[in-house]
């Protein structure tokens, strides 16, 4: 890949370019560096992923795909100001992308504020062209539990789970909050659902406990807590 931009590069300073030509040429090679800097995101090395957005948007500054890209990885960073602004940027240029309203959504419910987030988040669940509408009804449903919006929050989850029954993350976040609301049995039945696609976490497995302990067995609570030892790290004095 790098030979090939590094040919891409030669080729474009070596060509007198008629102006739209040179600007449809830039395009190309950003949304390389671009690709190549969600490749590396996902291949957790964040330097390399950095350099390369940063190198697309120093060529092509209305590339919304390298904004949304530099703003997820400056979030990882624990550099919100950076994230924000990028997340802003890549909105001015696609302000109906259903992805990306998700994506700054729940950014913004991360932060705290749960209203503006709701807002780009409910847009996303709304869009009926959206494949994966599910995701941004699930992190509705888990803004609205951050902001302690219980009847709502379940009301998304809900919807989540009626496009995508079998969604780890919905399954999850329904048992904790019938656990909050202390309806143990609908607790018990979410997280029996969520253990058929996925492995429980140490603090689902300790839900678990909650849950079988309220509910007065203490076979099934032993199990869990059995299996949370398993997996619990030993501490030495």
């Amino acid at each position: 890949m790098r030979w090939a931009i590094a040919g891409l590069l030669v080729a474009l300073a070596g060509c007198s370019l008629s102006p739209d030509r040179e600007a449809i040429d830039r395009k190309k090679l950003a949304q390389i560096y671009t690709e190549k800097g969600i490749a590396y995101l996902a291949q957790g090395q964040p330097q390399n992923a950095l350099a390369d957005l940063r190198h697309a948007l120093e060529i092509d500054p209305d590339n919304a795909a390298a904004h949304e890209a530099i703003a997820v990885l400056y979030e990882k960073l624990g550099m919100d100001d950076k994230a924000a602004e990028h997340y802003r940027r890549a909105l001015a240029l696609q302000p109906d992308d259903a992805r990306l309203l998700n994506n700054y959504g729940l950014f913004l419910c991360h932060r705290g504020d749960y209203d503006a987030g709701m807002k780009r988040l409910v847009r996303a669940a709304n869009n009926k062209l959206y494949a994966q509408r599910w995701k941004a009804m699930t992190n509705a449903g888990l803004c609205a539990l951050r902001a302690g919006q219980l009847a709502e929050a379940e009301d998304w989850l809900r919807q989540a789970l009626a496009l995508e029954p079998d969604a780890p993350q919905p399954l999850a976040a329904m048992a904790r909050l019938m656990a909050r609301k202390r309806q143990w049995l609908a607790a018990r039945a979410f997280l029996q659902r969520y253990e058929v696609v996925a492995e429980p976490t140490p603090e689902l497995l300790q839900l678990g406990v909650q849950i079988e302990s309220a509910l007065g067995d203490e076979q099934a609570a032993a199990a869990y807590r059995r299996r949370l030892k398993r997996i619990t790290p030993k501490t030495h004095p």
